[in-house]
């Protein structure tokens, strides 16, 4: 899991660096530190955070306004703003996923880092294939598919081979995204256009079949998902 630290006081930089390093004492995380937004901004083009703690009172483009930036893109990470003022809460509804007040404790980042990483994982999949590791984000994905024991992932302009059963597969993935229709599918409710009793139109074309034992089930977590 990839970290950006962006703050344009050195001091308070390095801190902040080792209070993250300090919560993750298994290595699982990846630690970039960046002195102003602008680089912050550019290093975005050839590397996915997932997490930026990101101060906001810095030379202009300030914290705020890369975090705007930050969140067009197609993969946005979780935006932690680190501030000395609360000034900008109400204008960053929407854009950032927590704040910290200077000077931080432990515990807060700790606190925050927990629900920021649980957050990331929820958004993300990890999957193995064709001897690769994928890291694909939820929204990307369709359906998954066996057929004569061979599970496929299916997402927007292509396909993956995985070598794990649809039940470890269905194991792994978010509930309240995520459900059986079939014993041979599983769906992405994200991508539903339409759903009878008997079958499902996905938004990419596909149709898949509701079983007449799983259909009970299935109805009611699609009914949830849409919050009926």
């Amino acid at each position: 899991m990839r970290i950006a630290i962006c703050d344009d006081e050195e001091r308070e930089r390095s801190e902040l660096c080792k209070m993250v390093k300090e919560y993750d004492r298994l290595g699982g995380m990846e630690v970039s530190l960046f002195s102003s937004a602008a680089e912050l901004y550019l290093a975005t083009a050839q590397t996915t955070f997932s997490i930026v703690l990101l101060d906001i009172e810095m030379k202009a483009p300030n914290g705020y306004e890369i975090a705007q930036q930050l969140q067009k893109g197609a993969d946005a990470p979780l935006i932690i703003f680190v501030t000395k003022s609360m000034e900008y809460t109400l204008r960053g509804y929407g854009v950032a996923f927590r704040y910290l007040v200077k000077p931080i404790r432990q515990e807060e980042l700790s606190q925050a880092l927990t629900a920021a990483a649980s957050e990331v994982r929820e958004k993300h999949l990890f999957f193995q294939a064709d001897g690769t590791s994928h890291v694909i984000p939820v929204q990307e994905i369709y359906y998954f598919e066996v057929f004569l024991h061979n599970t496929t992932l299916h997402l927007a302009n292509r396909s993956l081979s995985l070598r794990m059963p649809l039940k470890e597969v269905l194991a792994q993935l978010p509930k309240r995204f995520f459900a059986m229709p079939h014993q041979s599918y599983i769906v992405n409710f994200q991508h539903i256009r339409s759903a009878s009793t008997e079958e499902i139109c996905m938004t990419n074309g596909a149709s898949i079949p509701i079983s007449r034992r799983k259909q009970p089930e299935f109805e009611a977590r699609f009914l949830q998902y849409l919050g009926r």
